[in-house]
């Protein structure tokens, strides 16, 4: 019998020899990142972390994978390429090429109102002076553009500066959320995105769309937009267009019985070291919900998301199916900010397209990616880009919180950038 670390082994080296991903042996890929690699090992050394992933695309190259440690700190099972994570808000960039799909058929367009396809946003009125109590009429209708760019005006429940933060959580609208009662004094949360939707039309916005940048349930509403244009489930919709062509067969919103043992356990920093906050052995994520969380609902694995990576850095394609035009990805990568906005999350001020932030001239982090490089993170430290100037794309899987706890999304970056230097795999200094 196979013992549970080494079937994770076994089950890694799969992955790498699946189809279109090539084998490629993690000591070699090791070999080629060694600061990559001491980047995760360092972590798991000082049990900052028990494990993690990290996957590199290089155009017209085999996947290459890089690991170090286990699934949790309470098993021997090692963290593998098929190792499974949640990758929250990472689940954004997906639904963002659902969008282009839509808008590359005619279905959809980056400038139409919201209330086209989603007549209970027509009327929608601002907070006014911070004041949930007082509304104006909005100056201007939500677009499709400031959904995918979080210039709607829409908000988060988890968001501590924004007055409506209550609001949405009285409302039940905890977006992303696995919870399926109600805390007192909430309405219990959102049955399906047809529920959420209609509660959050009846609330106010934040500011007027298009004035602003705000991070919010902008995706998770835009998986109600893809359900009514398409007529099939957001679920359906990824998984026919997106995750089966592309062949992701461990990402979904929901991880099953029989791939429980790849789950991760997601870990706290508090004041008193690292807590278990989310067991693999009892994941609220392997119970199903009828509202998938376009917003960050998704499990995946270095594995699928290095091929959907790869198919975005291919301008989207990947081993002869193609899910995008060329025109579309660049599209989906450009500054699609509407004029006025500011996005500067990492300090500088750099642009946003399709659910995933653009880095512009003058907003390039020291020894990171360079500008035109586009990607997104999630909650518990996950992280992606892409790099079309030097023909790259990364991703890196572990399981904390907060996300900026670690420099974890930092760290990868330099390293990346430092073993690309030393394969000579860059064109730009």
């Amino acid at each position: 019998m196979i013992s549970v670390a080494r079937r994770g082994v076994v089950a890694g080296l799969a992955a790498l020899a699946a189809p279109g991903v090539g084998l490629r042996t993690l000591a070699a890929s090791a070999a080629d990142y060694p600061a990559l690699q001491a980047v995760l090992d360092g972590y798991v050394a000082t049990k900052r972390l028990p494990g993690g992933v990290v996957a590199v695309s290089r155009r017209g190259r085999p996947v290459d994978y890089v690991a170090a440690g286990t699934l949790a700190f309470d098993t021997d099972a090692r963290a593998a390429p098929d190792s499974i994570y949640r990758v929250y808000s990472m689940t954004k960039p997906t639904v963002g090429v659902a969008t282009m799909i839509l808008i590359e058929e005619g279905k959809l367009s980056l400038d139409q109102a919201l209330s086209d396809v989603l007549p209970e946003f027509r009327d929608m009125r601002v907070v006014v002076d911070g004041d949930v109590t007082k509304t104006r009429p909005a100056a201007g209708p939500i677009l499709i553009r400031h959904l995918v760019t979080h210039t709607s005006g829409l908000s988060y429940a988890i968001d501590r500066n924004s007055p409506l933060a209550e609001v949405y959580r009285q409302h039940g609208l905890s977006a992303g959320g696995r919870a399926t009662t109600a805390r007192p004094g909430e309405l219990p949360p959102a049955r399906d995105l047809e529920d959420f939707g209609a509660r959050l039309s009846k609330l106010p916005l934040d500011f007027d769309p298009g004035t602003k940048w705000q991070y919010s349930v902008a995706a998770d509403l835009m998986g109600l937009v893809i359900q009514r244009v398409s007529g099939m489930s957001l679920c359906d919709f990824l998984h026919r267009r997106v995750f089966l062509p592309l062949r992701m067969p461990d990402t979904d919103f929901v991880v099953p019985a029989g791939k429980l043992d790849r789950l991760t356990t997601v870990y706290t920093k508090t004041a008193a070291g690292l807590v278990d906050s989310d067991d693999r052995k009892s994941s609220p994520f392997a119970r199903g919900r009828d509202l998938p969380s376009g917003g960050g609902g998704l499990v995946s694995t270095a594995h699928d998301y290095a091929r959907f990576n790869a198919m975005l850095l291919n301008e989207g394609e990947l081993d002869g199916v193609r899910i995008l035009k060329p025109e579309s990805v660049r599209i989906a990568r450009s500054n699609l900010m509407p004029p006025g906005p500011v996005f500067n999350l990492t300090g500088k001020p750099n642009g946003f397209g399709v659910f995933m932030q653009v880095v512009l001239p003058g907003g390039e982090l020291p020894g990171a990616e360079p500008a035109g490089s586009y990607g997104w993170s999630g909650a518990a430290g996950t992280t992606m880009w892409i790099d079309p100037i030097n023909e790259v794309a990364v991703v890196l899987m572990v399981q904390f919180m907060p996300a900026g706890a670690y420099l974890t999304y930092l760290e990868a970056r330099q390293a990346a950038y430092k073993d690309f230097r030393a394969l000579g795999a860059l064109k730009t200094g």
